[in-house]
């Protein structure tokens, strides 16, 4: 009982992911391994297990020493490796690596919003937990009625969580009407009902006597949709922001572009335009009601997911190879690409429905790592699942991690019993490096922390070097965080950039330098000058796991 009472008051958006209340369904995995892993080596069923013995040993030579090299997409031996496993699990898009971008401020994510909504012509696709309700907000989705005005057969599909995207805040004074996503998109829907489209995605996980039970915000424990992912026409941006001010000002995060790029842009869309064939729609006048085709999460919980796993699964087919601008037809065979192309992996993650993509490839990259490589990690909220915490202590690869710093807490200075989270992470980071020094890896794996001055931290993902070489020739960007949450709970989607393109590995260097310049090391010597409550400690002890 002391669980139930506690629980929702603490972190009502993320802390105590699925509450444990209600935790049906186990991890759906197939291959245990040692140290109590228990990792997927499948994506759907029509992807073939992914194998320890599928790779080689990194020790010896870096690069291919045979002449004959016309069964290899990579010279490097990892990357080449990497490249077939990957594509084993779902497609693959061929990409100019000079049309990727990585941008750095979340001023300059505003203003791509903004400017890619005035360039679009035929399609704008977002895909956001929410939709915030300010100026800034309010001035994108006018842009998006004047985008509308202006080009008559653009067509415009936004999917928000359906539980935070109709939950509703006090107006801008106190007679003034309440708010939330759905209210700020109202008028675009009514003044284009027959181009705009608002999904609202709704757990299936929330049904029953919790729908009953928990209220607005607690209940956006259970899960929700997590994707960000923004398509104006065949440019894409790839992101792990929301659209709200915070995002828009001085919380930092990770943005790339991917610029003129038909078939990766369009894969996303349909990603969104699938999730949407499954959520309630928004109509005139606020109602709310199911898609056509689909079925009621709440009250058809069972069979929802069996149509949304069958829908969403036929999105991820092993094996299929795309060029920059035909999203219609595969490719038999990576080799009829262009010889200098990045490739990119979308991966995405639906524990609700068994869809294990992003999960099989991120423990593959865990597992994997060449030990002359160097590794780094980004995570907000930095509480490894138990699969993955195991995979980086066994790993060889020299690593370094950020995540942010108590201060740097989206939740830093909040009043009441979510004051509380910033040390409840710092509790855990703690007991991160007392495994790291009770392992041996002290001298190889690295903490940092993310302060700045009046701004939080939201970036994730990772970044690979191959090996003995002195940039990034592996990034992986997108929503999820590396957590039971993102694993089991919500709606995921990122992708794995794969290239040995130099330029464009600088700019990933760049990127992930520019993050670590406002870092402080975190070592056992800070946690000894932070005082934590009693409380609190008792919290974590208590509900750790589900952080």
């Amino acid at each position: 009982m002391i669980k139930l009472r506690v629980l929702p008051l603490l972190q009502p958006q993320r802390l105590f992911a699925a509450l444990m209340i209600y935790n049906r369904g186990k991890s759906s995995t197939t291959t245990t391994t040692g140290q109590s892993m228990n990792l997927p080596r499948r994506s759907t069923f029509e992807s073939k297990p992914i194998q320890n013995n599928q790779v080689r040993n990194y020790t010896s030579s870096t690069t291919s020493t045979s002449n004959n090299n016309s069964n290899r997409v990579f010279k490097d031996n990892y990357l080449d490796d990497s490249f077939w496993n990957f594509s084993s699990q779902g497609p693959a898009f061929a990409v100019d690596p000079a049309n990727i971008e990585f941008i750095r401020e979340p001023d300059d994510f505003y203003n791509h919003l903004i400017e890619g909504v005035k360039r679009a012509t035929k399609r704008i696709t977002f895909a956001s937990l929410y939709l915030g309700t300010g100026k800034q907000e309010k001035q994108l989705v006018s842009e998006m009625i004047a985008a509308c005005e202006r080009n008559p057969e653009l067509k415009i599909h936004i999917l928000l969580d359906g539980l935070r995207g109709t939950r509703e805040s006090p107006g801008e004074t106190p007679a003034s009407a309440k708010v939330s996503s759905a209210t700020m998109l109202q008028p675009l829907y009514d003044q284009f009902p027959e181009r705009v489209t608002i999904s609202l995605y709704h757990t299936p996980d929330l049904n029953g006597l919790l729908k009953k039970m928990l209220p607005p915000r607690v209940n956006e424990t259970i899960g929700v949709n997590h994707l960000k992912t923004y398509v104006f026409d065949n440019d894409l941006m790839m992101s792990g922001a929301n659209l709200s001010k915070d995002y828009f000002t001085n919380r930092q995060d990770r943005y790339v572009w991917i610029y003129r790029t038909e078939s990766i842009a369009t894969f996303f869309d349909r990603v969104v335009a699938t999730v949407g064939t499954i959520s309630y729609h928004l109509g005139s006048k606020g109602a709310v009601q199911l898609a056509s085709g689909s079925l009621d999460p709440v009250a058809q919980s069972a069979d929802f997911k069996l149509l949304a796993e069958k829908r969403l699964a036929a999105l991820i087919q092993p094996n299929t190879f795309y060029l920059p601008n035909n999203s219609k037809q595969s490719l038999s065979s990576p080799f009829d690409a262009p010889t200098k192309s990045t490739w990119i992996f979308p991966t995405i993650q639906m524990g609700p429905f068994n869809i294990r993509h992003d999960e099989v490839l991120t423990s593959y990259i865990f597992e994997n790592v060449p030990a002359d490589s160097k590794f780094y990690i980004t995570s907000p909220y930095f509480n490894l699942t138990k699969n993955y915490l195991n995979l980086i202590l066994s790993g060889k690869p020299q690593l370094d991690i950020i995540t942010c710093s108590p201060e740097a807490n989206g939740f830093f200075g909040a009043k009441g019993l979510s004051s509380a989270v910033p040390d409840c992470y710092a509790i855990i980071e703690r007991r991160f490096l007392e495994r790291v020094v009770d392992s041996g890896n002290e001298e190889r794996i690295k903490v940092d922390e993310y302060i700045r001055s009046k701004w939080t931290y939201h970036a994730k993902g990772l970044w690979i070097t191959a090996q003995q070489q002195s940039l990034p020739s592996v990034t992986l960007i997108g929503s999820p965080n590396f957590g039971s949450r993102s694993v089991e709970k919500d709606l995921e989607a990122q992708m794995i950039i794969l290239t040995q393109d130099k330029s464009l590995q600088q700019k990933m260097e760049d990127e992930r330098t520019y993050l670590w310049q406002d870092t402080q090391v975190a070592d056992m010597e800070l946690f000894k000058q932070r005082k934590i409550s009693l409380w609190v400690k008792v919290l974590v002890y208590l509900f750790g796991n589900y952080l």
